[in-house]
This record gives C-alpha cells, sequence and structure tokens, in this order.
C-alpha cells in the first residue's frame, strides 16, 4: 500500500530515477492519462485481481497485481489459468482497502502482493504509469520500473486480437 510521497520516498531511497508527470486533474482512465498528453504507447495500468487458490481451499481470497500496457485487455481465461477459476478484478472499494489508494493511482511499486507483468511490457523502454496520487503519474525507464518492484513475474496475460488489419 503506498501513496504518492511513499513511493517517491522509497525511489530516492534506492536511487532510481524517475519523473513525475502533473496530469492537471484527477485521472482515473487510460484514455484520460492519453488526453493529458501522456503518450498513450507507453502507458502501463496496474489491476487489481481477487482470487480464490484452487490448490488450497480453506485460504480463502488473495490479491495480485496484473501490470498491462495500457490499450491491452486482459484475458481472463489466461489469468484463471494461473490463479483459480473464481479470479476476477476486485472491486473499487476492494481496490482502495488493499493499495490504499482509488482506482486509476494504483501503481506497482510498493504494493504489498505480488506483481504480474505481461510479457509485452517488457518491449516497452519507457513506461507512465499510475503514481499513487490520481493529479499525478509517475515516468520512468522501465530497467528502473522493475528494479523497485521486489516481487514480479512475467507472464501472458492478454487477450489477442483475432482481427486483421488490410
Amino acid at each position: 500500500m503506498a501513496n504518492l510521497a511513499q513511493i517517491r520516498k522509497y525511489l530516492v531511497s534506492k536511487k532510481i530515477s524517475y519523473k513525475i508527470i502533473d496530469l492537471g486533474a484527477e485521472i482515473y482512465t487510460v484514455e484520460g492519462m492519453a488526453e493529458s498528453g501522456v503518450d498513450e504507447e507507453q502507458i502501463v495500468k496496474t489491476l487489481i485481481i481477487r482470487f480464490e487458490p484452487n490448490s488450497s481451499p480453506g485460504l480463502g481470497q488473495g490479491y495480485t497485481a496484473l501490470a498491462v500496457r495500457g490499450k491491452d485487455r486482459v484475458d481472463f481465461k489466461k489469468v484463471r489459468k494461473l490463479f483459480g477459476n473464481k479470479s476476477e478484478l476486485a472491486k473499487p472499494e476492494e481496490v482502495l482497502k488493499v493499495c490504499g489508494v482509488p482506482v486509476g493511482a494504483v501503481c506497482p511499486i510498493l504494493l504489498d502482493m505480488p506483481v504480474y507483468f505481461d510479457e509485452r511490457v517488457m518491449d516497452l523502454k519507457h513506461v507512465n504509469m499510475g503514481s499513487g496520487d490520481l493529479t499525478k503519474g509517475l515516468e520512468m525507464d522501465l530497467s528502473d520500473l522493475l528494479a523497485a518492484v521486489d516481487n514480479y513475474q512475467v507472464e501472458d496475460l492478454i487477450k489477442i486480437s483475432t482481427q486483421i488489419k488490410l
């Protein structure tokens, strides 16, 4: 659970380069970030997933974060293979409870849960994401982001479009 002040303090302590972007207003969506001037190709959104583990039915619910490119859609068939049949997006009130910030402000840094990056994020050199504050974005090199996230894996999480562009 981290807000912008905590994330900044952590990044400074680790000597990780970053830039804070003023979005000009509270932004909740990828579209809103793009409209504020952020390069849509560099946006990485962090989604919180609630799951019930298949192998340990007595353990109850858990949460994990998925970091995917802003324009991509999560393939829940792939997510359910990883986390079980009862995996779904956490409700906004759950996100606030487990992350300490609202939907749209979630940053993959300092989350108290595992983070799964979609493999397509690994193709990016530079990323923009939520910062723990709806009015600010966090910009950094992907290598710096990966250095800042303690517990992560890379998986194929995205729905592949079957449309062919002519």
